[in-house]
C-alpha cells in the first residue's frame, strides 16, 4: 500500500480535478432543464435574472458544442485582396487587371499566396513588381514583404472589425479564425437569423469621430434616466437580481490625460500634431495635443461630489444599504459615474451589467426622455478589473459624427524615439485635414471618442487646433495596443467590403439531432466495449470498465478546463479513445494471463505483464499522438477538433491502463490475494 500511495494521491487529484472542471458543465446543464420546465416566458425571465451571473459563469466554463452541435452558421468570407493591390499601385493598365484577375483565379480553390502569384504572373509578361509597386532603384524582395504586410493588415483589420460585430450581435463561442492568404472562416453556433447575420457580417466598417457630451449635459441626461427609473418604473425595466457592493477601488492610478508639451507623461495618452515633412528642418510639434482617459478608475467615493443639471448634489449617501442604494438610485447603480477633482467625469459599468444596461436603453419608454441628439457606447475593453470582474467604461456622445474614418488615409504604430514609448500616427486626406482642423479647433478640452461600429477604442481630449491633418497618437500601454488602435483606424478606410464565398447553415433540429445521436453512439459504443471486457476478462474486465469510465471522466475533464469545443468529429475520437484504452488493457491481460499459465505467482505475473506490455502501449499511443499532431497542424475545423480530442485521449489511456488498474491488482496483492480471474 505505502509504494502506491504517491501513485493513489495523484490518481484523487486527478479525479478531484476533472469533476471541478466538469461542475460548470453539469450546472448549465441543470439550468437548461429547470428553465426549460418553467410554466412561461415570465417565469424565465424571473428565473434567469435572479440567477443570471450563475448561469452566465456557468456558460462561459461548460464544455463548449460545436457548429455540427448546436446548430448555426458557418461562413467563408474573402477581402478582396485584388482590389487591395489595384489601389495600392502606382499605376493600373489593363495588363495589371488582367494578372490581378489570373492572380484571383488561381487563389480561389488554393491557399497559395497572393502576393507570390501576382508576381509570378508578371514575370511571365516580361515584368516585376517594381513595374507598378515602387521605384527603379528599390528591391523586388522589399516591394513583396511590403505588400504583404499590407495585405496581413488587411485581414487583421477585417478579423477585428467581424469579431467587433459579432461581439456586439451577442453570437455565444464564435471561431474567426485566417484560411489561407485572403479569408476569414467564422463559425456562428447557435444563430438563427441567418439573413441578418449575413448583413451585419458584409456591411462596411463604420469608423467615426464622436464628441463626447459635456458633463453637466450628460448628468442632466443620467439623471432623467435614473429618476424615472427610481419613480416607481424599475420593475418594468429590469428585475431584481443578486449584484455584488459597490465598486471601490484605489485612483491613485487615474490617467492625468494633461495638456502637456514635448516631456509629456508617460501615463498620458495624447495625439499630437506631426512634423510638417514637406520641411527639411522642421522639429516635430507638441505643442497641440489630445490626451485620452482610457485608464480611469472609480474611488471608493464613487458618487461622492456628483452634481445634477442644477449644481445641486446628488444625494448618494454611501451609508445606505446596498439595496437602499440601488432603490433610490437604480441607473446610477448600474452605470457608476466618477467625478474627479479637475471636473472631469466617466461612467463605469460592470460586464454582468451590460446586457441590463443595454436593455434598458432600448425600452421605447427611455428613449423618449433622452434627447436625440444623444448616442451610448462602451469600451472596447475592460478598463479594469475589480473583484474578479471586468469593469467598462461608458460613453454619452453626440449621436451625428463630427468626420467618419472614410478621410483617414493611412495609421501605423511604432516606437517613439524620443520616448521610447508606442505611438500611432494617423494621416488624412486633404478634405478630412480641413475639417479636422476645424473640429479639433472648435473643440478644445474636450473628449473625440474614435468609434469602430458603436464601440469607443479612445476618446482623447483636444489641447490645441490640429492642421494638416497628420496626427500623433502617444501613451498606449504597449505595442500591442498601438497596433490594435492602427487597425481600428485603418478599418475606416477598408477599400472593399468583405465578400461572403461560402456559407452553410445547421439547423437548431439538426444540431440537437446531432447531438442526441452522438451521445447514443458514445454511450452505446462504452457499454458493447465493457461488457465484452466483463464476459471475455471477468474481474479483471471490470478493472478495465472503471479504468474506462475514469478516462471518460479525465477526458472531459481536460476538455472543459481548456475551455475546448465538442464536435462531431471530437465524438468519434471519444469513440476511437475508448477502444484504443480496451487495446492497452488487453495486451497487459493477455501477457498476464501467459504468466499465470506459466505457473507462475500472481504477483510475479501481473508484474511481468504490465513490464513486457509497457513498450508495446507506449509505441502504439506515441505513434497515434505523433500522427494526431500532424493531422492538427495541417488539417482545419473538423479535423483538428477530431486530432485534439484525440491527443487528449491518448494521454488520459497512459494513465488509466498503465497506473489506475495497477494500483487495484498491487493493493489486492498486497492484501495477500493469490489469485484474480482474468477470464
Amino acid at each position: 500500500m505505502r509504494k502506491n500511495r504517491f501513485r493513489i494521491i495523484l490518481t484523487l487529484l486527478f479525479i478531484g480535478l476533472s469533476l471541478y472542471f466538469l461542475y460548470p458543465t453539469y450546472k448549465d446543464y441543470q439550468f437548461n432543464k429547470d428553465i426549460k420546465n418553467l410554466a412561461n416566458a415570465q417565469d424565465s425571465a424571473a428565473f434567469f435574472d435572479k440567477y443570471s451571473n450563475e448561469i452566465l459563469k456557468a456558460r462561459e466554463d461548460r464544455i463548449k458544442l460545436g457548429l455540427d452541435l448546436q446548430g448555426g452558421m458557418y461562413v467563408i468570407m474573402e477581402v478582396d485582396i485584388a482590389k487591395l493591390l489595384s489601389d495600392l499601385a502606382k499605376k493600373q493598365d489593363e495588363i495589371l487587371n488582367q494578372v490581378l484577375a489570373a492572380a484571383t483565379e488561381q487563389t480561389k480553390n488554393s491557399d497559395e499566396d497572393f502576393v507570390d502569384v501576382v508576381e509570378l504572373k508578371l514575370k511571365e509578361r516580361g515584368l516585376s513588381l517594381k513595374a507598378y509597386y515602387g521605384e527603379i532603384r528599390d528591391d523586388d524582395a522589399n516591394i513583396k514583404s511590403t505588400l504583404k504586410t499590407e495585405v496581413e493588415n488587411a485581414i487583421d483589420r477585417a478579423i477585428q472589425v467581424v469579431r467587433n460585430r459579432i461581439d456586439q450581435y451577442g453570437v455565444s463561442e464564435p471561431v474567426i479564425q485566417k484560411k489561407g492568404s485572403s479569408r476569414l472562416v467564422v463559425e456562428l453556433p447557435g444563430v438563427s437569423n441567418v439573413s441578418e447575420v449575413r448583413k451585419l457580417l458584409q456591411g462596411t466598417a463604420l469608423l467615426e469621430f464622436k464628441l463626447v457630451i459635456d458633463p453637466q449635459i450628460a448628468v442632466k441626461v443620467m439623471e432623467k434616466v435614473n429618476t424615472y427609473m427610481a419613480g416607481g418604473n424599475l420593475d418594468s425595466l429590469i428585475k431584481a437580481d443578486s449584484l455584488s457592493k459597490i465598486t471601490k477601488v484605489d485612483t491613485t492610478k487615474k490617467d492625468t490625460t494633461k495638456l502637456t508639451d514635448k516631456n509629456i507623461k508617460k501615463d498620458s495618452t495624447s495625439v499630437s500634431q506631426t512634423r510638417d515633412t514637406t520641411k527639411k528642418d522642421t522639429k516635430k510639434d507638441t505643442s497641440k495635443k489630445i490626451t485620452s482617459k482610457d485608464s480611469i478608475k472609480p474611488s471608493d467615493s464613487n458618487l461622492s461630489g456628483l452634481t445634477d443639471s442644477n449644481g445641486n448634489p446628488i444625494d448618494t449617501n454611501q451609508q445606505l444599504s446596498e439595496e437602499e442604494f440601488k432603490q433610490k438610485n437604480p441607473w446610477f447603480y448600474l452605470v457608476r459615474p466618477q467625478q474627479f477633482q479637475d471636473g472631469s467625469l466617466a461612467w463605469f459599468v460592470r460586464e454582468t451589467d451590460k446586457p441590463k444596461v443595454q436593455k434598458i436603453l432600448e425600452k421605447k419608454e427611455i428613449q423618449d426622455i433622452i434627447p436625440n441628439d444623444v448616442s451610448f457606447a462602451f469600451s472596447n475593453r475592460s478598463t479594469f478589473v475589480d473583484n474578479g470582474e471586468k469593469i467598462y467604461q461608458f460613453y454619452i456622445l453626440k449621436k451625428e459624427p463630427e468626420l467618419t474614418g472614410g478621410v483617414v488615409t493611412n495609421a501605423r504604430s511604432n516606437i517613439d524615439p524620443t520616448s521610447n514609448q508606442p505611438v500611432v500616427y494617423m494621416e488624412m486626406n486633404s478634405e478630412g485635414a480641413a475639417d479636422w482642423g476645424r473640429i479639433t479647433g472648435a473643440n478644445i478640452n474636450k473628449q473625440i471618442a474614435i468609434v469602430l461600429d458603436n464601440v469607443v477604442y479612445s476618446a482623447p481630449v483636444v489641447r490645441g487646433k490640429i492642421t494638416g491633418g497628420n496626427s500623433e497618437i502617444e501613451g498606449m500601454a504597449n505595442i500591442q495596443e498601438a497596433k490594435l488602435l492602427e487597425i481600428v483606424l485603418k478599418a475606416g478606410a477598408l477599400p472593399a467590403p468583405l465578400a461572403i464565398i461560402e456559407e452553410r447553415t445547421v439547423g437548431p433540429s439538426l444540431g440537437e439531432d446531432s447531438i442526441q445521436k452522438g451521445l447514443y453512439s458514445s454511450i452505446i459504443a462504452l457499454i458493447l466495449v465493457a461488457l465484452f471486457m466483463l464476459v471475455y476478462y471477468h474481474f479483471a474486465g471490470g478493472v478495465a470498465d472503471m479504468a474506462l469510465i475514469f478516462n471518460m471522466i479525465f477526458v472531459m475533464g481536460i476538455m472543459a478546463s481548456f475551455h475546448a469545443t465538442l464536435t462531431l468529429p471530437g465524438i468519434a475520437a471519444l469513440i476511437l479513445t475508448i477502444g484504443m484504452a480496451v487495446d492497452s488493457n488487453v495486451l497487459i491481460y493477455e501477457r498476464i494471463r501467459e504468466e499465470i499459465a506459466s505457473a507462475k505467482p500472481l504477483r510475479t505475473a501481473i508484474e511481468i505483464g504490465y513490464k513486457k506490455a509497457f513498450s508495446a502501449i507506449m509505441d502504439s499511443h506515441v505513434t497515434s499522438i505523433i500522427t494526431a499532431i500532424i493531422l492538427y497542424q495541417f488539417g482545419t475545423g473538423p479535423i483538428q477538433g477530431f486530432a485534439l480530442t484525440l491527443m487528449i485521449g491518448l494521454i488520459a489511456n497512459l494513465f488509466t491502463a498503465i497506473v489506475i488498474t495497477r494500483i487495484v491488482f498491487d493493493v489486492m496483492t498486497d492484501k495477500g490475494k493469490t489469485s484474480i480471474n482474468f477470464g
